[in-house]
């Protein structure tokens, strides 16, 4: 009566232990889909805030980074790389990587407007000033 123990834990043990395995397996994936898409986001805002640079200038900018932007916050990855591509509207990041152990594949990709800061804030007071000259000829009955 005594060796029953021994018979289910042998039988439940490697089951728990490979249950609990895949658990850690299953959040690092999560994790590092977050972060990857994070860095896509990041690199592609980035590259959209480079006025009046040429495309090309902008996509060797985004490589320079991407080189950089691992580091070591990618936990049991075999592989992470990225693509960018740049247009004259828009930047595109890329993003994919491989689980070591169990080779799944987690990516992520990012389309952001290009836009120029100095731009937006021009046109923003521009509007205002127009809006308050509107209120002031309001207010005072002048045409």
């Amino acid at each position: 009566m005594g060796g029953y123990f021994t018979v289910e834990a042998s039988m439940v043990m490697p089951v728990v232990i490979i249950l609990t395995g895949m658990i850690f397996y299953l959040t690092f994936y999560l994790y590092n889909r977050c972060i990857v898409s994070q860095d896509a986001y990041i690199m592609a805002f980035n590259g959209s805030l480079c006025c009046g640079k040429e495309d090309e200038e902008i996509r060797q900018k985004m490589k320079k980074e991407s080189s950089a932007r691992p580091g070591q916050k990618y936990i049991s990855t075999a592989h992470v790389g990225w693509n960018a591509q740049v247009d004259r509207k828009t930047v595109t990041v890329e993003t994919e990587g491989i689980m070591a152990v169990v080779g799944w594949n987690f990516g992520a990709k990012w389309k952001v407007q290009r836009m120029c800061p100095t731009d937006c804030v021009r046109k923003v007071r521009l509007v205002t000033r127009i809006k308050s000259g509107m209120e002031d000829k309001f207010r005072t009955g002048k045409k």
